[in-house]
């Protein structure tokens, strides 16, 4: 029998390599992180569902997550090894509804999403010259505040409560944001669109809040093991008490 080519040696040492255990592990492992950060996002966004916290397309992606997750949770206890069961299931061989189905409802999905988002651009407005400025750093695992231009605050001082932000109603409020290790995302989602945290950069954002009240968010960039503990808190006061507030943090 004779020797192998060396384009057939080369293929199997590549498949070797990949199915090597350091290959195995290091692939198990990013879908382990994956498969949590996705489950903690799909809890997230139930949660922020039961608040009213989400439009329309938060309520798109909580309902692909709900089908998904059941028909997967479904299928785990319905086709689950049992003794005597035959190891492999029917093997069936192309189903053209099948594939127009999960071809098009995707494709009917998106283009409603494109469309609400085309909808909503008008809305996306740059920040006022004169909005109050709030520095933002994100690091493992909190986010910090030092007030900036325009805020009637002494400049580069902290909120009394360092995770609580502090911000007057009717007012526009600018947030630059950085972080320190790794992409975080700083999000609350009744006050406006996320914005990532990309360390050696700066990123902006902006909103206006009309009300008084206490706004809840979170870290939605899966940043490490205690992402789920990344949250943020930003309270809105009326002109009167900022005035106050402001005075006594100089």
């Amino acid at each position: 029998m004779g020797s192998a080519s060396p384009s057939t040696r080369a293929r199997r040492r590549r498949r070797a390599s990949f199915s090597s255990p350091a290959v195995r592990s290091a692939r198990a492992t990013r879908a382990a992180v994956f498969t949590m950060g996705a489950m903690h996002e799909g809890h997230q966004a139930l949660i922020r569902a039961a608040r009213g916290e989400v439009g329309p397309a938060g309520h798109v992606t909580v309902t692909i997550f709900v089908l998904v997750g059941g028909w997967l949770v479904y299928s785990a206890i319905r086709f689950r090894a049992r003794p005597g069961r035959q190891s492999d299931p029917p093997q069936v061989h192309g189903s053209s509804r099948l594939e127009w189905g999960w071809t098009i409802v995707p494709v009917l999905i998106l283009i409603g999403l494109a469309g609400y988002t085309f909808h909503k651009l008008p809305d996306v407005k740059d920040a006022p010259s004169d909005s109050m400025i709030v520095n933002v750093t994100a690091q493992q695992f909190s986010f910090s505040y030092r007030y900036g231009a325009n805020s009637g605050a002494a400049l580069g001082k902290a909120p009394s409560d360092a995770a609580t932000l502090v911000v007057p109603e009717d007012t526009p409020v600018k947030l630059e944001v950085r972080a320190k290790d790794v992409v975080h995302d700083w999000w609350v989602p009744a006050l406006g669109p996320k914005i990532d945290a990309i360390p050696g950069q700066t990123t902006t954002t902006w909103f206006k809040a009309t009300q008084p009240g206490t706004f809840h968010g979170q870290c939605a960039e899966f940043c490490g093991v205690g992402h789920s503990t990344m949250l943020i808190t930003v309270k809105v006061v009326s002109a009167a008490d900022w005035q106050s507030y402001a005075g006594g943090l100089k």
